[in-house]
């Protein structure tokens, strides 16, 4: 029975963590997929897990502590020597390369956040950090690390045994630079910071978050009025598209046309974003997700970075 599903073992980090925020995740589940759904917790690391309510389950919350937190040598003791060091610290690369793309260092958007790393990083270089994750559960996360410095957060190594570790934020941040919100990148102008409007930042960071909204033209739209003149927009993406995410026809790239051509994301996003922007660069960066000590995720994310056009009369 449909009784007998939710209550199973597999399901109980779920119940535990929606009991434990009030019942947001199902909601913000259900707001994103028409009011209907089915909760099901797997690991992050199964592509197309139940959509984006995979990401308020406890378990993912400790998936991303360690894929943000841990040291190469906690993420990946067994295959770390095969892997690239660069796999082994993704969220710390993706704020490098957005600090390095920015001119001016004053507002920083980190957007689709998770669980901060790279909002910390962030706060290194630029005067202000606002990040924000369509996950309460992260957010929660973020405040978390914020406020105690550290989390803990269990690792799975094989099986059912488990091993709880600390994450901890980085030394010689000031996290009072950085502030933390549940939003949605598809509707940033309703973002509330402290009551009052988000705003427009020096730059814009999304990293691996496009493939994974419902709506990814209309966030690429946005960046024409969030980012201000001058600034920069680095996006980092697998383009990883997943009907589960993001409905077939709202896909940017990752099909073929009328013609049988083959539509890729990335000469699309270009397209999208030429009104607005130049693209100053372009590489790759590959990450790696744990499952546990042998089992991994492995991805090479394309980034791009932008600068916004100096002409005001571009808007979305």
């Amino acid at each position: 029975s449909i009784m007998d599903k939710v209550t199973s073992q597999e399901n109980l980090p779920v119940l535990v963590a929606g009991a434990a925020i009030g019942g947001l995740a199902a909601c913000l589940y259900m707001k994103r997929n028409g009011g209907s759904g089915v909760l099901d917790v797997r690991s992050t690391t199964n592509s197309g897990s139940s959509g984006s309510a995979v990401y308020e389950s406890a378990r993912a919350v400790d998936e991303y502590l360690q894929f943000h937190f841990a040291t190469p040598q906690e993420l990946a003791p067994i295959v770390g020597p095969f892997v690239s060091k660069e796999a082994l610290d993704f969220p710390a690369l993706c704020a490098r390369e957005t600090t390095l793309a920015a001119g001016r260092r004053g507002r920083v958007l980190d957007v689709g956040c998770a669980v901060g790393r790279h909002s910390f990083e962030l706060a290194r270089d630029f005067d202000e950090v606002v990040g924000f994750d369509f996950s309460q559960a992260f957010v929660n996360a973020c405040n978390k690390m914020k406020t105690h410095g550290r989390s803990d957060y269990k690792a799975v190594i094989e099986g059912q045994v488990m091993d709880t570790r600390t994450a901890f934020v980085p030394a010689g941040i000031d996290v009072s630079k950085c502030n933390f919100v549940v939003g949605d990148a598809c509707n940033m102008f309703d973002i509330s910071l402290q009551g009052r409007k988000m705003g427009t930042f020096d730059a814009v960071v999304a990293a691996n978050l496009l493939c994974r909204l419902p709506d990814p033209k209309k966030f690429l739209r946005d960046m024409h009025v969030v980012v201000k003149p001058g600034g920069v927009f680095v996006l980092i993406s697998p383009y990883s598209w997943l009907p589960e995410y993001t409905k077939k026809g709202e896909w940017i790239g990752g099909f073929t046309d009328a013609n049988g051509k083959a539509i890729m994301s990335k000469d699309q996003v270009r397209a999208a974003l030429a009104a607005g922007f130049d693209v100053v660069s372009e590489k790759n960066m590959p990450f790696l997700i744990r499952e546990h000590q042998r089992k991994y995720q492995i991805g090479c994310s394309h980034c791009m970075v932008f600068k916004r056009k100096a002409d005001k009369t571009v808007v979305a």
